[in-house]
């Protein structure tokens, strides 16, 4: 199938960004020493690349009719190479940075997914933002573990309050 130019034009900018994105995690893996966090960030790694192959698939015409969801889960182990290579930022940071670059890359590809034109394409899309999503729940996870983020947290007395105001905005009772 021919795509739209509007499916083909997304896909093209996704892959321009996921280069950067897929070579910058391989660079934060092998600088992280916190296996927790290697774990996080090699999946996503892995999630990334898959992503990268199966764009490719959308792209062929002779194949990207038969190209589904399904090869979403078809992630291949692969090794990330480290080098001598020193990368001078703490594991908060990396973490916070690994945690940001899924939430973008979900929003991206969610964002995306309204836009396009082809079915299963859109569908792809959709799934890769969900996979993004359950990324960046592990990293949130893990931060609030490590206790490198925090929420404030409010009061019952802000909280009801709050409601109240609007319950009277909308002139709910």
């Amino acid at each position: 199938m021919i795509l739209k130019s509007i499916d083909l034009s997304l896909m093209s900018e996704h892959m321009n960004v996921h280069k950067g994105q897929v070579e910058k995690l391989a660079n934060y893996y092998c600088a992280a020493k916190d296996m927790e966090l290697k774990e996080i960030i090699y999946n996503q790694y892995l999630i990334m690349k898959n992503h990268v192959k199966v764009m490719l698939l959308l792209m062929d015409p002779n194949q990207n009719e038969s190209i589904t969801s399904e090869m979403l889960k078809k992630v291949v182990p692969t090794e990330i190479p480290c080098q001598s290579l020193s990368i001078q930022m703490s594991e908060q940071a990396i973490a916070t940075e690994g945690k940001n670059t899924a939430k973008t890359m979900a929003h991206d590809n969610f964002a995306s997914a309204l836009m396009m034109k082809a079915n299963n394409v859109r569908d792809i899309h959709i799934h890769m933002a969900l996979q993004q999503v359950m990324i960046q729940e592990r990293y949130n996870k893990f931060t609030e573990k490590k206790k490198y983020e925090m929420a404030p947290t409010t009061t019952m007395q802000t909280q009801v309050e709050t409601m109240q105001n609007f319950k009277k905005m909308y002139n709910i009772e």
